[in-house]
């Protein structure tokens, strides 16, 4: 995971430099093995690229900003499903494409084609224009910020009490373009039209901004079109049985369920594979003196024992060489009023839950090392680093949410044991599959007839999808790679979540049956099917519950008043 950063200044004589040298150690973090920077005049002022790179794919590490022809360019994320050697870098792969593209339609057509995480700048020299997007699903993150003088676009930003500065998350609409010259208003080309809450997203852009944004032609990747599922089952026809494992075992030999399943092995696979393959032959520790072998873990998973993170832990263990160390880690906080014992004060429902699946992991998965980190957090540590560092890292988010969840992802991947530097993690599954208490409170709460009910639950799986990239990545993104490591979510890769969500609600959970049973029903039934048979009845808490870090008094959607500057 790459640290990108892009000043755009209408005057010249700023002094910008106090600013971007206080953003150095945080980039830093998110690349620590190679740093560049060019510096241009334009007709009204200056542009600034830098690049810190994380290297993870390619023979050789490929730094940025990358200048081809009229063109700079800075790029953060992976790249998948495209043809090219395994030798060559992303960053390579793109910059050699982009400068081929003659004009503004060819360069629209070339990103309309990129599947992955990623985001993405590029300047055109020759008309003094630029270009900057996030993924289609908002995986990866991209702060833009209006000053004085002009305009930043980077991974991650802090807040100066001193300065003038609007900052927000770039939404993940589409391809934008500016003229460097006038930055009164901004032209946007959006993956898929425009709805009642992108628009609102939008509008909430130019208010921060002071722009203006002018919707064009939209690009429509061909994933995102829609797909009509051919699949003809229902989860609520079917009896609920007292016996768990009588009822998943009827419900896998329905062969409309078993293709579903089918369907989803396939493209999980696919998915999982791409991620645990890409990344270069030596972990963190290694790579600094490059042996003839490395044996340490290269990937971990950032592991609560539920469902989704045990399923890809198994997935990973299918697909990576036997004798490479997988490493599990989990992430505890201590509790507010002391206990008596150590063994007390980290005893969360997610280490609970951990051990047991770790358990059935080594009962299903022999000859695998299995390596669980115990990350254990005192309420001291917690309240040092999040007011002195990780607080910048959420910026510019201040919801309670944002402090409880990007303090567990951040204290889970900072491990001191761990050596790997790809992290998988399990975002997505619970706004998919219907895993969270408010899809089955649409539902229990209905007073519909059936139709009714399920129409409730579809509204609320669509509105926790739209928000998906607001809510969690941008900032996981932020907080993970501020630790050197590449967060990747196989649940959310293009064809598996195109397949998904061509599904109907009662094809995928159904909350006729009790919680940790119809919840996510159809990922369930899938690790059911591949052995996980303790795992798949497994209830699980929120993460913010589950490791203690969040006080359930609180309002998650409250300022947190660390948070707030």
């Amino acid at each position: 995971m790459c640290g990108i950063f892009c000043t755009v200044s209408l005057n010249s004589k700023i002094n910008f430099w106090k600013m971007y040298n206080s953003l150095n150690l945080t980039m830093k973090n998110r690349g620590p093995d190679a740093h560049n920077e060019i510096l241009l005049n334009h007709d009204s002022g200056f542009i600034f690229f830098a690049g810190f790179v994380l290297w993870q794919q390619g023979e050789k590490l490929q730094k940025q900003p990358v200048a081809k022809n009229d063109f700079i360019i800075l790029f953060n994320g992976d790249l998948y499903n495209i043809n090219k050697s395994l030798s060559m870098s992303d960053t390579t792969w793109l910059a050699n494409r982009i400068s081929e593209c003659h004009t503004h339609e060819d360069l629209v057509s070339l990103v309309k084609v990129l599947e992955g995480p990623f985001c993405l700048i590029i300047y055109n020299k020759v008309n003094q224009m630029l270009y900057f997007a996030r993924d289609t699903l908002g995986r990866n993150s991209l702060i833009i910020e209006r000053h004085q003088s002009g305009l930043n676009l980077l991974s991650t930003s802090r807040h100066y009490s001193k300065e003038q500065l609007s900052s927000i998350e770039l939404p993940p609409l589409g391809l934008y373009q500016i003229r460097v010259n006038d930055l009164s208003s901004c032209v946007l080309y959006p993956w898929q039209p425009i709805n009642e809450y992108t628009g609102q997203l939008i509008r909430i852009l130019d208010l921060t901004l002071n722009w203006q944004t002018k919707v064009k032609k939209i690009i429509s990747p061909s994933w995102l079109l829609s797909h009509e599922t051919q699949l003809c089952y229902d989860f609520y026809k079917y009896d609920y049985s007292d016996n768990f494992k009588t009822l998943y075992d009827n419900l896998i030999s329905q062969p409309q369920i078993k293709l579903a399943l089918d369907n989803l092995d396939i493209l999980l696979c696919a998915s999982v594979n791409a991620r645990i393959k890409s990344k270069p032959p030596f972990c963190c520790v290694c790579l600094k003196s490059k042996p003839t072998e490395c044996r340490h873990a290269k990937i971990c998973i950032l592991f609560s024992g539920g469902i989704d993170c045990t399923i890809l832990a198994f997935l990973s263990h299918k697909l990576l060489p036997i004798e490479e160390p997988i490493e599990l880690i989990n992430v505890a906080f201590e509790r507010i009023s002391g206990p008596s014992t150590f063994e007390q004060a980290w005893s969360v429902p997610d280490r609970k839950t951990s051990l047991k699946s770790i358990n059935e992991l080594k009962r299903i998965c022999p000859g695998r090392c299995w390596t669980l980190l115990e990350v254990n957090v005192t309420r001291s540590e917690l309240t040092n680093i999040l007011s002195t560092h990780i607080k910048h890292l959420i910026y510019p988010l201040q919801k309670i949410l944002d402090e409880s969840l990007g303090c567990a992802f951040w204290f889970a991947s900072h491990s001191s044991s761990s050596t790997s530097r790809v992290a998988i993690i399990g975002s997505g599954a619970d706004e998919l599959f219907g895993g969270y208490t408010r899809h089955r409170n649409s539902y229990t709460r209905c007073h519909g007839n059936e139709a009714v009910r399920q129409n409730a639950v579809k509204t609320e799986l669509e509105f926790d999808w739209q928000r998906i990239p607001a809510r969690n990545l941008a900032r996981d993104d932020r907080v993970i790679a501020d630790n050197g490591k590449t967060a990747r979510a196989p649940f959310l890769e293009e064809n598996f979540v195109a397949f998904v969500r061509s599904l109907e609600p009662y094809q995928k959970c159904c909350f006729a049956f009790p919680e940790g049973i119809g919840d996510k029903l159809l990922l369930r039934l899938y690790g059911y099917r591949l052995g996980l048979t303790d795992v798949a009845f497994l209830k699980k808490k929120a993460i913010q519950f589950g490791s203690r870090i969040a006080n359930k008094k609180q309002n998650a959607s409250q300022n947190s008043d660390i948070l707030i500057f």
